[in-house]
């Protein structure tokens, strides 16, 4: 299994193809989930079991995230995957905001 952000209730094609992967289930437990835990984070640990969000949660989405990604440069030694987890988070970063350009939209992450 893996986690990824899609739309919730897609209306179009445009939105059945919307697409971020996040991580595989064992990447999700090894490094994010150990990051949201020792950082006492809200969001990231319900992206395992899955939630809907909406335009007003991205900030805060945002901010975790960002921590996740600090957390990552500090703590992960094997080179290879620190540099996919960065990739990755960089990625989620830069598209989420995207994601929300119409109002209405919804996603749901995991």
């Amino acid at each position: 299994m893996s986690i990824g952000i899609i739309v919730d209730e897609p209306k179009n094609e445009k939105e059945q193809l919307f697409f971020i992967p996040v991580a595989t289930e064992e990447v999700f437990s090894s490094y994010w989930l150990k990051a949201s835990n020792e950082l006492q984070l809200s969001w990231v640990p319900i992206f395992e079991t899955g939630i809907v969000i909406e335009k007003e949660d991205m900030s805060v989405i945002l901010r975790e995230l960002g921590l996740v990604k600090k957390w990552i440069e500090k703590n992960v030694r094997d080179i290879d995957a620190k540099m996919d987890l960065e990739k990755r988070l960089e990625y989620i970063l830069e598209t989420l905001p995207k994601a929300f350009a119409d109002e209405n939209i919804k996603l749901y992450i995991g």
